[in-house]
């Protein structure tokens, strides 16, 4: 019966575009149309491979999670990294044409500003709720990777499960930093290659490029993805057959992007006197190589600064945070010589640092910083 009521369904969609043009249909007969549209795709999937029932129960069971976790704490949860987005915040607000800063990427302070547009100024509570409709799309996102790669939807469910419910990495998504949205954009960028990749087409190779360029961005780190990106895009081109036609976009892609990499490397050194893309790297580095215990392998000149950071560890800690401080000449010019230090030191022990990264891979996918959430109890935890 089920059957026969998706084919008579189908016949009777099928009647109406052949008979008449869109345009034509009232108000009333299109939403009729589209909801009889929607049900035999709900009929055929449900008889299928049930896709969207697994998607649907996905997004309840992992807007049910975010919701119970986000009543449990709603408070707003700031970080070290918050004040310096807020301060690009107003920065742009005030010169909406300064989107360069030194230490900060545009793509979060911009969606910060949009929703303060909603929302009312300093509503970082919007923010946050934002933050929390991103991490449910990027769940579903994960979801459709997934059924793409695995072809069961079953299976694709439970990978998205495990990120829906995920409360450690929520904790991540709900402080007022740039997380939630990299994690966001990057999930996005995966399913556009997929996307891709089934179809090598030009169009949807621009959508790859489309996607890329908020993340870049917004996190450093992705700066220099483009290059093995596309030299992957490229090799699965070569293989079947269809390169000729897609390495010239993939050329000029890399010169679009990394013009505007250079032109936003150009306006920080015009206008804030630093000469780089962002100032965060140096610092990045740096704690780097204070975490894998290396600030001893710099080179010669840099014998005094490597003295000066034992020290200061000795008596602190490893966190850049605390140590850069204690060591001026390494802190000054947006500690720009503490960057080249920790280069000099990773281009001349780069097996060393590969080593220490790939130790410190698995593990971190199961640590996190115990500051998030907030070590008071929620509103329905014992105290």
């Amino acid at each position: 019966m089920e059957n026969s009521r998706c084919s008579t369904s189908e016949s009777v969609i099928s009647q109406t575009f052949q008979s008449r043009h869109i345009s034509s249909l009232s108000p009333f007969q299109c939403i009729r149309l589209l909801y009889d549209t929607f049900i035999r795709y709900l009929i055929k999937d449900w008889h299928g491979r049930k896709y969207i029932f697994f998607a649907a129960l996905l997004l309840l069971l992992t807007v049910l999670s975010t919701t119970f976790y986000y009543l449990n704490y709603p408070h707003v949860e700031l970080n070290p990294d918050t004040p310096a987005y807020l301060h690009v915040v107003q920065r742009i607000q005030t010169h909406p044409y300064l989107l360069v800063d030194t230490w900060r990427l545009p793509v979060y302070p911009l969606l910060i500003i949009l929703t303060y547009a909603f929302t009312g100024q300093g509503n970082f509570t919007a923010v946050s709720i934002v933050q929390a409709g991103l991490f449910v799309i990027t769940t579903l996102e994960i979801y459709c990777i997934a059924f793409l790669l695995l072809r069961r939807a079953w299976l694709a469910f439970l990978i998205g499960l495990l990120v829906g419910t995920n409360i450690v990495m929520l904790s991540y998504i709900k402080p007022i930093m740039s997380e939630g949205l990299a994690m966001c954009l990057l999930t996005t960028l995966v399913l556009a290659i997929l996307y891709f990749l089934r179809t090598l087409r030009v169009r949807h190779f621009w959508l790859v490029v489309l996607c890329y360029l908020p993340l870049l961005f917004t996190r450093p780190e992705w700066e220099y993805l483009p290059v093995l990106l596309f030299a992957y895009l490229l090799l699965v081109a070569i293989r079947r057959g269809v390169w000729r036609h897609l390495l010239r976009h993939m050329v000029l892609a890399l010169v679009l992007i990394y013009a505007l990499v250079g032109i936003y490397i150009g306006v920080n050194t015009f206008t804030n006197h630093y000469p780089g893309f962002t100032a965060i790297e140096n610092f990045n580095w740096l704690g780097k190589v204070l975490q894998y215990h290396m600030w001893n392998e710099a080179s010669p000149q840099y014998a005094q600064d490597s003295k000066q950071l034992s020290i200061c560890v000795a008596h602190i800690d490893t966190d850049p945070y605390h140590v850069l401080p204690c060591v001026p000449s390494l802190s000054r010019n947006d500690n720009a010589r503490a960057g080249a230090f920790a280069r000099n030191i990773i281009l001349h022990h780069p097996v060393e640092f590969f080593l220490k990264s790939a130790q410190t891979f698995f593990p971190s996918l199961t640590t996190f910083c115990a500051n998030y959430p907030s070590k008071s109890p929620g509103n329905y935890e014992w105290a």
